[in-house]
């Protein structure tokens, strides 16, 4: 035992010793009163913290405020359709999936990309970071879409003079893509348009 200790349990046995006397004495009175000064003394030691009980409790309580704050929510609530899937892999795919339309919703509110298919003539305006963010234009004809939720991407083709065709595939959520426009729309019977590259130019030139 430790000679701080030793000397706070002598401190301690004197002070109750002397609170009983007292107390024998005049029974109105109690220890803490009589001896508030022993018992500070006892409590003065290292080791301990010189704070009342009262302040103690109010450091512990919590306040009002963080009483009425509503818990947090759950990060994720389990549904049927999640339950069905007990391996790995598929309650992942499931999960992404979710996520990703969800994604898709709020992209697609705030872009508000027009609706067009294959064989759909398109211009876009398109923000060049490589080139200091200056606008340039782009205008072909749709020659495939390929629908994946967010990843959405449409291949345009034309035809640029000497240069021969040109196909450029862009993503449809695209944040390079500042407009959108759709000239003209032609119905097509296929979903993609391959054959066209095989046309002349004159048929094909936008």
């Amino acid at each position: 035992m430790s000679q701080a200790l030793r000397q706070a349990l002598y401190m301690a046995r004197s002070a109750l010793a002397c609170a009983s006397r007292e107390c024998l004495t005049n029974p109105a009175a109690s220890a803490v009163q009589l001896e508030p000064r022993a018992l500070t003394r006892l409590l003065s030691f290292r080791g301990f913290r010189q704070q009342s009980w009262a302040a103690q409790s109010a450091a512990a309580a919590p306040t009002g405020q963080q009483q009425t704050a509503p818990p947090p929510p759950s990060p994720w609530t389990p549904t049927r359709e999640l339950k069905k899937r007990k391996i790995l892999p598929k309650r992942m795919q499931h999960l992404l999936t979710t996520l990703e339309a969800e994604r898709e919703s709020e992209m697609a509110a705030e872009l508000r990309r027009p609706v067009f298919g294959p064989g759909d003539v398109i211009e876009l305006r398109l923000s060049v970071p490589e080139n200091k963010r200056r606008v340039t234009v782009f205008k072909g004809i749709c020659i495939a879409r390929r629908n994946r939720s967010v990843r959405t991407t449409f291949t345009l083709r034309n035809i640029y003079g000497a240069s021969g065709g040109i196909e450029r595939t862009f993503p449809l959520y695209s944040p390079h893509i500042t407009e959108m426009k759709v000239l003209s729309s032609r119905k097509v019977r296929r979903a993609k348009l391959y054959y066209l590259r095989q046309r002349t130019a004159k048929e094909l030139r936008t």
